[in-house]
């Protein structure tokens, strides 16, 4: 019923594109969601992932800050970790943990002060998920139904300029919610082929803290999702996959943290965002798999009808993945990848000019199955 094992080298390097292709993707996107492990044949599986994200996307303003870079993204770390274990027949669960949105933003102190933005940002969640399949035979396949819930916090944190030279007042805001997803799959193990769907709920989130030394609040929403994968074998040693993400971040207009000092807002004006993967896997060797994959995904900072960004600085990103994955015991394997990304130059009606950005992500997991 399942893909057999030497050609699970090509899925766990799937795994490994996933999360580093998907770092930086649009919108406030870390790693994303990942269910992956729950398709592993062995009965019982473990798996941890951690991906270091560079990023290299210097924002200008040369019309209020002439000659000076007003922002720029902080690097970042991702992680994912998962047990799945087959409990009973045709039934198989993960447990999860991974955090699937984040960001960080470092600005000027002059211009964030100017502009009524904060000096600094960030975005960190965390997904505590429980995700079970149960498939049954139809044909010379497996159709599998997936489910799950998950256990989700997000906090965002952020310092606000209140009076030269670099002074700042603190804002911390956290919250819990809960998350849910379901899908369908279906594999045939003679051809290595699978295509699933899982949906994404949104999340609500009430975030509570202090702003200013006061007591605060702000409402947010972690957008719906989308998700198709494909994958098949087309010759003996050899894997084609793709996939296709839609995230519905049109939701996300604006963060406004409410407190009885100074409303502090965010604008994101976000549109919905799309990320299109395609690879490539070849077994060199019984221990051995490589991958490689191209990946667009389409900036969420929405366009005017002459082109250009009404605010925020996500354009168009190209990014290319190579992997590997080496068995270097009996029923462990190590995968790792390397990402690089272009980031598409633009401007949008604030003034802010830059020129084409990098996203370097690095990625190592470390797989025992029994």
């Amino acid at each position: 019923m399942r893909v057999p094992r030497k050609r699970v080298h090509a899925l766990a390097i799937a795994g490994v594109m996933v999360t580093s292709g998907s770092a930086f993707a649009g919108g406030l996107e870390a790693n994303g969601y990942n269910w992956d492990l729950i398709f592993d044949p062995a009965t019982y599986a473990g798996k941890g992932t951690i991906t270091h994200v560079s990023i290299d996307h210097p924002i200008n303003n040369p019309v209020s800050a002439p000659g000076t870079t007003v922002s720029n993204s902080s690097d970042r770390i991702h992680y994912n970790f998962g047990i799945k274990g087959d409990l009973i027949e045709n039934t198989s669960c993960l447990v999860s943990a991974q955090n699937p949105f984040g960001s960080g933003t470092e600005r000027n102190f002059a211009y964030a002060a100017g502009t009524s933005q904060a000096v600094s940002e960030s975005i960190t969640s965390t997904d505590l998920g429980l995700t079970c399949s149960y498939g049954v035979d139809v044909g010379g396949g497996v159709v599998s139904i997936i489910g799950g819930i998950s256990a989700q916090s997000l906090a965002y944190d952020a310092d606000v300029a209140v009076a030269a030279p670099d002074v700042t007042a603190p804002i911390a805001l956290e919250g819990s919610a809960a998350g849910w997803r379901l899908g369908v799959a279906y594999e045939m193990e003679e051809i290595a082929l699978r295509v699933s769907a899982i949906y994404n709920a949104p999340v609500s989130y009430n975030l509570t803290g202090t702003a200013f030394g006061a007591a605060a609040d702000a409402s947010v929403t972690a957008p719906q999702s989308i998700e198709l994968k494909a994958q098949t074998g087309v010759a003996p040693g050899w894997l084609v996959l793709g996939s296709v993400k839609w995230v519905d971040w049109s939701v996300i207009d604006t963060l406004t943290v409410n407190n009885p000092v100074t409303p502090v807002a965010t604008t994101l004006n976000y549109r919905d965002g799309w990320t299109v993967t395609g690879g490539v896997g070849h077994v060199l060797t019984p221990d051995l798999t490589v991958l490689g994959t191209v990946t667009w995904d389409r900036g969420t900072s929405s366009v005017n009808g002459a082109g250009v960004l009404e605010n925020g600085t996500q354009t168009d990103r190209w990014g290319l993945t190579l992997g590997a994955a080496y068995d270097i015991a009996e029923n462990v394997e190590f995968s790792g990848g390397v990402s690089y990304s272009t980031i598409a130059a633009g401007s949008n009606l604030q003034d802010e000019t830059w020129d084409r950005g990098s996203v370097l992500a690095i990625s190592a997991s470390l797989k025992a199955s029994f």
